[in-house]
Order: C-alpha cells, then sequence, then structure tokens
C-alpha cells in the first residue's frame, strides 16, 4: 500500500514539474520577448541613447554657431570659425564642417550622422549618411536588391531609386532606358556637398572633387536635363539643392516631359536656357501633371522670341493639357525671361489647357513682354483655382498679377478666390478683353488665408492629399495636416 502511494506521489510531482517548466518556459518567452523583441527593454534603451545622442550633437551644433556667429564681426558664419568651435565642444578630428552655399553641413564622424546649418543660424537634423553600394546604377537599390521600375501599387513593383549624384546623372544621360518608369528619389541631393555623392566615377570623372567641379563651375554647362520623361518622379519630399544648369534651348530639372506625373519634389540652384525653361519642368506635350513641387532656383531665359518663356514650376506647354496641384515659387526665386511667371510661362497652341490649382508665388518676376504670378501667356483656356501671388511683377506689354496676356477672349476661363497684392503689379486684366476674376488686397491677411482653406474643404474634389495654407511674416506657406 505504502509503495503505490509512494508511485502515486511521484507521478503527481512529475506532473507538478513539466507543468512548472513549461509555465517557466512560457515565462522566460515572454520574458525574452519583452528584453529583445521590437518593443523590448533593450531595443528601448538603445532608441533612449541614440535619441540622447542626438539631442547632445544637436545642441553642440546650436552652440558652436551662436559662438561663430558672435565671434564675427558681421554677425556672419564662416566655415573655419564654426569648425573651430566645434573643436572646442568634441575635440579636433570629431567633426566636419562643410560650407555648401546656401548652408552648412556638420558632420559627426562617429555616429554617421550630419546636421545642416543655414546663414541664419537655423539648425536642421539628423540625417543619416547613407552609402549607394551601387552608384550610376538606378535598378539597384542602395544595398543591392534588385528594381524592376514599376509602381509598389503594380504586382511585384520595386521603383528605381535615386540615392546619389551618379545616380542622378546616369539617369539624365541615359534616360531612353527610363522614360516609362516609377523613379523616387531616395534622399535629398546637393550639387555643391561630397555627402551627395559616391565615388564621383561617372562621365570620366575619377573623383568626387573631379564630378562636382564638372557639374557647379559655371564657366560650364552643369547637370545636363533628363529628356522625354513619360513616367512617374517621386521626390518624396526631398529637395534637389544648387543644381547649376546653363544650355541652349529647353532646361529645367526635365527639359521635357509627355504624359508624366511628376510631384514632391523640391529644387534650388540656378537655371539657364533659350527657349522653354522652368525650375521643375522645360516643356510639357501631351499632358502632364506636377504636384506638391517647389522652386527655389533662379530661372533665366536667354532668348528673345514670344515663346521663349520661364516659369518657377513649368516653362511652357505645347499640345498639352498642364495640371499643376499644390506648387509655388519661393521668395528666393528670381524668374527673368521673355514671357516670365512664378508658376506656369506659356501655353503655346489653340488645343492647350492650364489647370493650376492652390498654388502660390512668392518670386520676383520681370518679364520682358509678358509676365504675371500664374500664367504669363495663353493661347487657349485655363483655371486658376485658389491661387495666390505676392511677388513683384513687372513687363512691358501685358502684366497681372494672376495671368499678363492672351491670344483672345475665351469663354471658358475659370478664375475663382485668387489673390494678388495691389502693389506689386500693373494691372488685373489680361490680353483680348480676358477679365481675370481676382482679388486685388492691400496686404495678406489671416481672414485671406481663412478664405483659401475655406475653399479647399468645400470643394472635396481638391480635398484628397491636400496640404493646408497658413501664413507667416505675411507669406502664405503650405503645411500638411496631419
Amino acid at each position: 500500500m505504502k509503495t503505490k502511494d509512494m508511485k502515486k506521489n511521484t507521478g503527481i510531482t512529475l506532473m507538478v514539474l513539466v507543468i512548472t517548466i513549461i509555465v517557466l518556459l512560457i515565462l522566460a518567452g515572454v520574458t525574452i520577448s519583452a528584453i529583445t523583441g521590437n518593443n523590448g527593454i533593450i531595443g528601448n534603451a538603445e532608441q533612449a541613447k541614440e535619441e540622447t545622442e542626438i539631442a547632445n550633437e544637436k545642441e553642440i551644433v546650436e552652440k558652436a554657431t551662436i559662438q561663430a556667429m558672435g565671434n564675427n564681426k558681421y554677425g556672419n558664419i564662416e566655415e573655419s570659425q564654426l569648425q573651430s568651435e566645434l573643436d572646442k565642444e568634441t575635440g579636433e578630428g570629431k567633426t566636419e564642417a562643410i560650407d555648401i552655399g546656401e548652408e552648412f553641413e556638420v558632420v559627426f564622424i562617429d555616429t554617421n550622422r550630419y546636421y545642416t546649418v543655414d546663414k541664419e543660424g537655423n539648425v536642421k537634423g539628423e540625417f543619416p549618411i547613407m552609402e549607394d553600394k551601387y552608384p550610376g546604377d538606378i535598378t539597384v537599390g542602395k544595398d543591392g536588391e534588385a528594381l524592376n521600375g514599376k509602381a509598389e501599387t503594380e504586382e511585384g513593383g520595386k521603383p528605381y531609386e535615386i540615392w546619389c549624384i551618379e545616380d542622378l546623372v546616369e539617369w539624365s544621360q541615359n534616360y531612353t532606358n527610363y522614360q516609362n518608369s516609377y523613379i523616387k528619389l531616395g534622399k535629398t541631393l546637393n550639387f555643391e556637398s561630397r555627402l551627395s555623392y559616391t565615388n564621383g566615377k561617372i562621365l570620366n570623372c575619377n573623383s568626387i572633387e573631379e564630378l562636382r567641379d564638372l557639374l557647379t563651375n559655371i564657366s560650364g554647362s552643369g547637370f545636363t536635363p533628363i529628356k522625354n520623361f513619360s513616367g512617374t518622379f517621386d521626390g518624396q519630399s526631398n529637395e534637389i539643392q544648387n543644381i547649376y544648369i546653363h544650355k541652349t534651348g529647353r532646361a529645367g530639372l526635365f527639359e521635357t516631359v509627355t504624359n508624366a506625373t511628376i510631384q514632391n519634389i523640391g529644387i534650388s540652384g540656378n537655371i539657364t536656357g533659350t527657349t522653354q525653361v522652368g525650375g521643375i519642368v522645360g516643356m510639357v506635350e501631351n499632358s502632364a501633371t506636377i504636384k506638391a513641387c517647389y522652386n527655389k532656383a533662379s530661372i533665366t531665359n536667354e532668348g528673345t522670341e514670344d515663346m521663349s518663356s520661364v516659369g518657377g514650376i513649368c516653362g511652357a506647354s505645347h499640345l498639352a493639357k498642364i495640371t499643376i496641384i499644390n506648387c509655388y515659387n519661393t521668395e528666393y526665386a528670381k524668374i527673368d525671361g521673355s514671357t516670365a511667371s512664378g508658376i506656369l510661362g506659356v501655353t503655346q497652341t489653340a488645343s492647350d489647357l492650364f489647370e493650376i490649382y492652390n498654388s502660390f508665388n512668392l518670386g520676383e518676376i520681370k518679364g520682358k513682354k509678358y509676365a504675371a504670378g500664374m500664367v504669363a501667356f495663353s493661347s487657349n483656356y485655363g483655371k486658376c483655382i485658389n491661387v495666390y501671388s505676392t511677388g513683384n511683377i513687372t513687363g512691358i506689354e501685358k502684366t497681372g498679377g494672376i495671368m499678363g496676356g492672351a491670344m483672345w477672349n475665351h469663354p471658358s476661363y475659370q478664375f475663382e478666390n485668387c489673390y494678388f497684392l495691389k502693389s506689386n503689379t500693373v494691372q488685373q486684366s489680361a490680353g483680348s478683353n480676358v477679365t481675370v476674376n481676382a482679388t486685388m488686397l492691400e496686404e495678406l491677411t489671416s481672414e485671406t488665408i481663412d478664405a483659401l482653406n475655406t475653399y479647399i474643404t468645400n470643394n472635396s474634389t481638391l480635398t484628397s492629399g491636400w496640404k493646408k495654407w497658413t501664413i507667416e511674416n505675411q507669406k502664405p506657406l503650405f503645411v500638411y495636416e496631419k
């Protein structure tokens, strides 16, 4: 009897032990997950450490910037002074200050991060220093993954990617290989910054310094614009900075686009051509949609003919329908040409149609013949809906806050909720008895901004993926509503 009880107790004990082991394993699994998982203790600790490092680095940059400006009798920032102050904060060899024209880059060598400082001392960042392992080949991702140039919405779609200047140059040199592709810009690229280059080995160059000099030297022609693009380019809210283009004929980041979509890209630098010139696109043929783009570049047209046009966003359209949405020309841009505008220079033919929605111009516009905030000259008809211009506009023949000249009075012109400053332009009418329905203001007010926002809210076709207007220092701005 005693033996039977002992066996029974032993069985119970073993069962309890097994259950205990299982429970411990479960608890251990939970504990391991809690420690090593995506939101585990280790992960959170590493994230907290990185956030602390970034905050400390940014504080160092801000402090060094203030000291450098304070030590300069004009309150300016110079590369040598900024580097000296950084060395005092971190020790020599830990950081590198680089003057890239419009701003400075401050590189923290150990953490492989950098920050930017503009001429007013404003610090932005942090930005990771990313290396493209396959520069000059946009069919391969920066880490070697194969890409097919199709939209992600398509089955198996993997858009081509631009990660460095070498990639951008490859695209412009061999544009026929990528005409109908979906292409994305992975990060902001600055032609003056060595951080935007990988090895410089393209265009018969052997180093970053050699390629950078070739593309930015004002005695040369600079970057070759991308021709005949018929696909989709998504800048992903990045910029292409300090671009330099000086050539005969059409010019822009894109020389010509046909049946294309260009979106989410800003551009700065200097662009010059002799026919149709734009910050984003020189000429649109057949059709194009340009949305959420902006121009900070100075755009010059050296041509003298009527159709030698220039626009902050697009130079001209030909036998085309062009739709421009949520775009703007900044106060840094100077637009100068025979026919000049902050957004669209000219529509060339009687079959052209333009549609411009929720866009504005802050730049200085100088037209030797026609000049305007939105459209300098129209050969057919179109729409300007919910737009604004504050830039100084001067022209010789026809000048308008919204539209300059028109070939004839077409009944289908549509101008709704358009505004411009009285002091910044000569007239409101445009061309052959075309009356532009626009409100002429003494100054920009919050009430005007409210009217622009209300118009968007009340028109459902305009709200998809849209931005909200705001006002800052008498300037209209777009901000994303989260």
